[in-house]
């Protein structure tokens, strides 16, 4: 299968305000491909990129440098005018539901935004697909003629979600969708996600904390620290067979999924905070933290390469 995104050593970084030529690191280098009816799942501590990744991707930030392919066309240096028709392939679940919505605007309003903005279809046909779109997220006709604040954490990312499909996207990145809700609510959503993908052949960027939700809903998984991308393999592969010491500490620091596992489970935690984007570490940045850290470490940032079978791996000494 060709892939639907195709992201080429994609720059992200923001001047430090009164800092002369200093520069926020927030996305270095980063190459990634996601095919067609798939789900690529990205992990990572807070600050490492992630989220800036993916509104550099969706062009909510502009890159500084590198390239987008999206279905073959690079959109990375388009003009928002050229933008428009190319954001009805392409659409983002927020992580806060609440910051996302309008508060001024009815939740028809709301999902019907995006089909004004393009023009589609007439006002009657317009309210007729947003009962539609109601339905399928799980919520009612009468919903659409309340405000955000009238409904839970779970309900209104049931909105959001509601305003990201209604124009039949290709590619929906989603951008921690469950962090923000209860536990008891994020399975709901993350199942409705997956049926959403099996009915209308979906392709997801799913950003999450949540390492066991990531190996449910991912075919693919990616890690990532300080800006940079260290490791990409299979879902299987990457958690059975973890090559990269942050992955393998993010793995073990995982909480179990039942006290037996939690017993026979050995917890390995990673020492130290994540250095600062502004002064990145020279060579590989995970060296401050890492116990097997040798003096290349300090001296050479390893390149991202294939261990065999599509395991790529950024790092000087493997299988630790």
């Amino acid at each position: 299968m060709e892939p639907i995104l195709k992201v080429e050593n994609l720059v992200k970084h923001f001047p430090v305000k009164g800092g002369g030529k200093r520069v926020v690191h927030a996305v270095d280098g980063i190459s990634i491909q996601i095919k067609r009816g798939l789900t690529l799942g990205l992990v990572g501590e807070s600050g490492c990129g992630k989220s800036t990744l993916a509104r550099t991707i969706i062009r909510i930030y502009p890159p500084s440098s590198g390239h987008i392919y999206l279905d073959g066309q690079n959109i990375a240096s388009l003009s928002q005018r050229q933008l428009k028709p190319i954001r009805k392939k392409i659409q983002m679940i927020f992580q806060d539901p609440f910051a996302s919505l309008n508060a001024r605007m009815t939740v028809k309003d709301i999902i019907a935004e995006p089909l004004r903005a393009h023009r589609i279809g007439t006002p009657q046909e317009q309210g007729e697909r947003v009962f539609e779109m109601l339905a399928k997220v799980g919520l009612e006709r009468a919903h659409a003629n309340r405000y955000a604040h009238e409904f839970s954490g779970g309900q209104r990312q049931r909105i959001g979600i509601a305003r990201s499909l209604i124009l039949h996207p290709e590619l929906i990145i989603c951008d921690e969708p469950i962090s923000a809700l209860d536990v008891s609510i994020q399975a709901q959503v993350v199942n409705m996600l997956k049926n959403f993908q099996e009915e209308l052949s979906l392709t997801y960027l799913f950003i999450a904390h949540d390492l066991s939700m990531v190996r449910y809903v991912s075919d693919e998984v990616g890690v990532m620290y300080l800006g940079k991308l260290v490791e990409l393999a299979g879902c299987d592969e990457i958690y059975k067979n973890p090559q990269h010491p942050y992955t393998q500490g993010l793995i073990r620091s995982a909480p179990a999924s039942s006290p037996a596992l939690a017993r026979m489970k050995k917890s390995v935690p990673i020492e130290g905070d994540i250095p600062s984007p502004i002064s990145p570490p020279p060579g590989c940045r995970f060296h401050t933290r890492c116990r097997y850290a040798q003096g290349i470490c300090k001296a050479e940032e390893p390149p991202l390469e294939d261990q065999g079978t599509g395991h790529f791996t950024a790092c000087h000494f493997l299988g630790r």
